[in-house]
């Protein structure tokens, strides 16, 4: 995987958004009770937290699931995704 997010990340959210791998990850995690429909992704009979596991800037690219197509680094406001 050639790319990585330095400190220089604004955590604009522009990178998840051009990613069609969904290969970049926000840092936020979230806890859920009750039923979730994975159609809607909407919380039924319960809630749903998003809570940051980590710094405001803490996007990280999923080498698992990335494709090194760099659509993420053409939209990077700040050029803090460069190469490896």
């Amino acid at each position: 995987m050639p790319y990585k997010i330095t400190d220089n990340c604004i955590a604009c959210g522009d990178c998840m958004v051009a990613c069609e791998k969904d290969a970049i990850d926000d840092g936020y995690f979230y806890n859920t009770t009750g039923d979730i429909s994975s159609t809607t992704d909407v919380v039924r009979d319960g809630t749903m937290e998003e809570q940051e596991t980590s710094s405001a800037s803490s996007f990280r690219i999923i080498e698992s699931e990335c494709d090194d197509c760099g659509s993420c680094v053409s939209v990077c406001p700040s050029g803090a995704i460069i190469k490896k």
